[in-house]
């Protein structure tokens, strides 16, 4: 062979060794890019899948598989929804025709040795070819369950504040209307007992009409001590009281399959607790042993004793028992837990027994939970005594109202509260000069400030609040005692009441006992 030929020879052989090496190249180029987009595809924390343009999966990634075994080859509404039919109204195929990114959020269960519900928000994205032409489309999904139970969260705060908002003004409407039935009911009682007249019946329903009031005045208090955020104190308490209540509640409230039992002993002595939170407690408790007797024949049993075991320290015991279909024991150490329930998604959030739990806690308590698969549960809270003494709030008996005298200057811009009230006070002894206009009780007391001994004044009106009235009054005469009156406690702003001079607080609706001591008591003390 001639040299030319060797030379040529030569060229071709480094010509084959450079595409053998820009092939190896490319061959690494492509394992690595492989290897890239696997890693960022398994990385990726939520749903990433390709579509071709037959609407069968091509590839997914690790997430997709927790979803469906197989999903290679399966369409989209096979995999993602559980439907052999696609859906009409999922905007992912509908994004890629028109080439716009539309998502979607749907709801999955994922199996991770248990059932877990998260929401994934959904969106296509069209791929397409050089020609502009969509040869398959990418679905991408990332977990919005986190962000969908905080915005929930929101709302139910948001929704929470504006009844706390419109059960003020409920409130403070309704005590109006409370202060005249409770004041007429006692007057009458009063002019009857004053007069010598005595009837059985006609004192049996005036006792009625006041119990009914007070009952009335209790669910308003509770009414606003649940929508608003702001916890009230406990208080030194018998149990029995809240327990009968809450038991009157339930009677009408549960199914009449459901028989309840109860035992109650009201010698078992005093606690310290939070009333509300303790209805709270029971109400969450009953109507779980409802539900779990599921419209079933069975039996709730809400008792009351001391605790028989031998300790230090005395407790009563408060005990909700069903025949239900009782508490696996496996689930029976997980109750307790926040956002863990034994009810379907849609029935139960985790947080009731929970927030039992806690409360107990709170109050210096202790839970025990005993339960037998098909046979029931039983509750048993136990909360420690506390020896002291103290008075129930009950219907007025004659012999605790205090008579007085003096002058008293009453405002209230509801006209049937001034007439009530000042009758009240008039049967009590003192003289008294109603206003439903606070500028008109201003300028009458401007005229001769010596002639009041107190001013008995609303919180809330039209023209002057209680509280500037007062800091007007005071203005003039630094030594009148005051009293607010409110419906609605927590509208009632106590520093800036205690500025202005405000001695005394008074909570609508007041009954005679209470309106006799707290007026002869603020103006004992100004002497």
């Amino acid at each position: 062979m001639d040299e030319a030929g060797i030379v040529v020879e030569n060229i071709a052989d480094i010509e084959v060794a450079e595409v053998a090496a820009e092939l190896d190249r490319i061959k690494k180029a492509l394992l690595a890019s492989e290897s890239e987009k696997k890693a960022i595809l398994d990385g990726f924390p939520g749903i990433i899948c390709l579509v071709d343009d037959k609407d069968q999966i091509v590839w997914v990634n690790e997430q997709v598989k927790k979803l469906h075994k197989d999903p290679v080859g399966k369409s989209c509404h096979e995999v993602f929804c559980g439907r052999q039919e696609p859906c009409e109204l999922c905007s992912i195929p509908k994004g890629n025709e028109n080439g716009t990114r539309e998502p979607i959020i749907k709801a999955f269960d994922i199996q991770n040795g248990g059932s877990e519900e998260y929401m994934v928000e959904m969106a296509g994205t069209p791929v397409l070819g050089a020609d502009g032409e969509m040869l398959s489309y990418l679905i991408i999904g990332w977990d919005v369950t986190e962000k969908l139970k905080l915005e929930k969260q929101l709302r139910h705060s948001q929704k929470m504040e504006a009844i706390g908002t419109l059960a003020g003004g409920i409130a403070h409407d309704f005590n109006n209307v409370l202060t005249p039935i409770m004041g007429y009911s006692e007057i009458i009682r009063l002019k009857m007992q004053q007069d010598g007249i005595e009837d059985k019946a006609i004192q049996d329903y005036l006792d009625g009409i006041l119990r009914a009031a007070k009952r009335a005045k209790k669910l308003v208090e509770q009414v606003l001590t649940f929508s608003r955020s702001s916890e009230k104190k406990e208080t030194l308490q018998y149990m029995h009281p809240i327990i009968k209540e809450v038991m009157k509640l339930m009677r009408v409230s549960l199914p009449s399959t459901v028989i309840i039992h109860e035992r109650i002993d009201e010698n078992c002595g005093m606690v310290s607790v939070d009333p509300v939170q303790i209805h709270q407690v029971l109400i969450n408790l009953c109507t779980n042993s409802a539900e779990a007797m599921a419209g079933e024949h069975g039996s709730l049993t809400v008792s009351l004793s001391q605790d028989e075991s031998e300790s230090d320290e005395k407790f009563i015991k408060l005990s909700v028992a069903d025949t239900g279909c009782g508490i696996e024991k496996d689930k029976l150490e997980r109750i307790f837990e926040p956002y863990f329930t034994t009810k379907e998604k849609s029935r139960g959030t985790g947080m009731g027994l929970a927030m039992v739990h806690g409360i107990v806690n709170r109050q210096g308590g202790r839970i025990e939970v005993e339960s037998k698969v098909g046979e029931g549960t039983t509750f048993d809270l136990y909360f420690p005594v506390v020896e002291q003494a103290t008075s129930f709030d009950h219907v007025v008996n004659t012999t605790d109202l205090i008579q007085g005298s003096g002058h008293i200057l009453l405002v209230d811009d509801e006209a049937q509260v001034v007439q009530v009230t000042g009758e009240l006070l008039t049967s009590l002894g003192y003289k008294v000069t109603g206003k439903t206009s606070a500028f008109d009780a201003l300028a009458l007391f401007l005229k001769s400030p010596a002639d009041y001994d107190l001013l008995l004044t609303d919180l809330t009106m039209p023209e002057l609040t209680g509280i500037e009235l007062c800091k007007k009054v005071k203005a003039l005469r630094s030594d009148l005692p005051v009293v607010l009156i409110t419906g609605y406690s927590e509208q009632l702003p106590r520093e800036a009441a205690d500025e202005a001079g405000v001695d005394q607080y008074c909570m609508k609706p007041v009954s005679m006992r209470e309106l006799s001591a707290i007026v002869h008591n603020t103006m004992a003390k100004a002497l």
